[in-house]
């Protein structure tokens, strides 16, 4: 009985901070909605290699569009910060770090390519499962 309830408590703290499968679908169709426009369509090798790629134009283009559409930054490249903290508290273990998350990511850079390249960059590296896999 307790090494079920070991096991019960792993598995729950595996998929705690699983993007929800409502999330996964989302992304996956603006992803759709981006490659399937000429101008921010973007091989998707590079993007599966983003850190490598980060300074690539049409890899920022295509993330730009991303984030744009899924609304953690406005039409004129500003970070929604309100949004991003949603997204950060709904895929977090630590609610406690969501404030430490926001701050270290929602960072705006020299253009809003960049930006979007460095927030979701940002939350691969932190672990925050907040962003579409290829």
């Amino acid at each position: 009985m307790r090494s079920t309830l070991v096991f019960l408590c792993l598995v729950v703290a595996v998929f705690a901070n699983r993007l929800p499968e409502t999330e996964r679908a989302r992304l996956a169709l603006i992803h759709g909605e981006c490659q399937s426009d000429l101008r921010t369509n973007c091989d998707e090798n590079l993007l599966r290699n983003l850190a490598a790629n980060a300074n690539n134009r049409q890899v920022g283009v295509h993330m730009l569009c991303m984030t744009v559409k899924e609304g953690l930054q406005k039409g004129n490249g500003d970070l929604n910060k309100e949004v991003i903290r949603s997204k950060i508290e709904l895929v977090s273990q630590d609610s406690s770090r969501v404030d430490e998350h926001l701050q270290k990511c929602a960072v705006k850079k020299e253009s809003p390519e960049k930006t979007a390249v460095a927030l979701v960059l940002c939350f691969v590296q932190n672990r925050i499962p907040y962003y579409h896999q290829l």
